[in-house]
């Protein structure tokens, strides 16, 4: 799976993503900062071959993701 590619804390942060919340929500939740959210973010992105945060929502939904 691509999704195996992926850090716990990546995994974390597509599915925060996925349920819409923003980085800065994302990085109260998870308690780190917001450009370590950008980090997670990114590094996602390029694992998963997508460019933005609509394109990784609809990967990973169109692919079954579960955190």
């Amino acid at each position: 799976s691509v999704f195996a590619a992926l850090s716990g804390r990546e995994r974390q942060v597509l599915k925060l993503i996925a349920d819409g919340l923003s980085n800065a929500e994302i990085s109260m939740k998870l308690q780190i900062s917001e450009k370590t959210v950008r980090n997670h973010a990114s590094n996602l992105f390029d694992k998963l071959g997508v460019w933005s945060r609509a394109q990784a929502i609809v990967f990973a939904r169109d692919h079954g993701f579960t955190s």
